[in-house]
């Protein structure tokens, strides 16, 4: 009954030591902005963002082709940044096709959190396996 517990112990501890690191490096890695976007009720909502700059853009990637503010940004959307306590105004537009260019932006400013994160999510951050849609934001 003893090793149950320790078993039981040691793996709640793992878990929630895997759930920490992944948390910690996502936050911790590096800039985090926050992005407020449109939600299909009207509404909007925040969400915390890994960001990269190139020339005078930025570029995040959150969300799928089922996402309805990715959708709503083929053809353009509104949305905010929260970068060092500093909102900013931005017109966002899906560009499936910049996937490569960002993940090479995100590498170079990441890089150790990137990196880690790949390693612990099994892959699944990666530019290979990323389902994500990347998107340019334009300052308004």
């Amino acid at each position: 009954m003893k090793r149950t517990f320790k078993f039981i112990a040691l793996l709640l501890g793992a878990i929630v030591l895997y759930g920490t690191s992944l948390v910690a490096l996502s936050e911790l890695g590096g800039e985090v902005a926050t992005l407020t976007r449109p939600e299909s009720d009207g509404s909007t909502k925040n969400i915390r963002v890994w960001i990269v700059d190139s020339d005078n853009d930025s570029w995040i990637e959150h969300g799928t082709d089922e996402s309805y503010w990715i959708k709503q940004s083929s053809d353009g959307v509104e949305v905010s940044i929260i970068r060092d306590e500093k909102e900013q105004k931005y017109e966002a537009f899906a560009n499936r096709e910049s996937h490569d260019f960002y993940h090479k932006l995100r590498r170079e400013k990441y890089a150790f959190a990137d990196k880690m994160l790949d390693i612990l999510s099994f892959g699944a951050t990666s530019k290979e396996n990323c389902s994500g849609v990347p998107v340019r934001l334009v300052l308004k």
